[in-house]
């Protein structure tokens, strides 16, 4: 008898450390479901929302099968309510009616975690739910400090985001810079073309013009000498410090210097 009466204690005593530990499972999973729903109410926006609402989706499911083993009907119903409330935050478009249902889905997890602990303390679970109690402001904690973090990294995220946009600027400055260098460049060169053709011509020109001078000086005289000009003769070098138009006002100038002297030395053959 002594030991048929220690074989039910035992399997009393096994029957209540597996009602005990579904309690804690149901407790868990209830502390996880309020955990997400509150962040999906905080979130500020309609995906993160509804990220935590899938999570507290999960975790309310959970619950109300525990729930259910335990014969806790109270908590089943309330598991089932805020995991409706969370479905409908899912099927919503707009990140305001989403958190509209996630905030209902939230304020029941108080009541769910009364529930549930009511009903193990019921079932002679006292020190237990003192526990669950402990678990549950560790996981407040942690949650607390899991969005501290998460919100410093949005912050170094946004930094990191507003650092990339002035390094874009600086190189599109950059690339502006370098692009209006090129242009002129381009410009320049097509004038020192220019200028290049502008000296040769001119140039030529006033040899031959110089040329038909001092035949024209023979002609009137076979003893004349026709004082010729040399200076209009340049290197591609001094071009490179004059615009167009100042290279075409230097060969104007030096034909107006050789007719002058040619009308000069012409008007001693009249006078004669």
């Amino acid at each position: 008898m002594k030991r048929i009466a220690s074989i039910l204690f035992l399997l009393c005593f096994v029957n209540q450390i597996n009602a005990q530990d579904l309690y804690e499972d149901a407790l868990t999973a209830a502390s996880y479901a309020y955990s997400h729903s509150k962040k999906a109410h905080g979130a500020n926006n309609v995906f993160h929302t509804q990220e935590y609402a899938d999570k507290a989706i999960e975790a309310f499911e959970k619950v109300e099968a525990l729930a259910d083993k335990c014969g806790c009907d109270d908590a089943n119903e309330t598991a089932y309510e805020a995991k409706t409330k969370m479905v409908s935050s899912m099927d919503q478009d707009t990140y305001e009616r989403s958190r509209y249902y996630a905030k209902q889905a939230k304020e029941l997890g108080p009541k769910l975690l009364e529930q549930l602990t009511n009903c193990q303390a019921n079932n002679g679970s006292d020190s237990y739910s003192e526990d669950i109690a402990d678990v549950s402001e560790e996981e407040e904690a942690i949650a607390a400090a899991s969005e501290e973090v998460a919100q410093k990294q949005k912050e170094l995220e946004a930094q990191r985001r507003q650092l990339e946009i002035e390094q874009q600027k600086l190189q599109e400055q950059i690339a502006a810079q370098q692009k209006a260098q090129a242009e002129f460049e381009a410009q320049r060169a097509a004038e020192l073309k220019q200028q290049t053709a502008v000296k040769a011509k001119a140039e030529q020109a006033l040899q031959k013009l110089e040329s038909a001078l001092q035949e024209l000086s023979i002609a009137f005289d076979d003893n004349s000498t026709f004082e010729t000009q040399k200076d209009y003769v340049r290197s591609e070098n001094d071009l490179m410090n004059e615009t167009l138009d100042d290279t075409k006002s230097f060969y104007v100038n030096r034909a107006k210097e050789l007719t002058k002297s040619a009308m000069q030395q012409f008007a001693g053959y009249t006078e004669n």
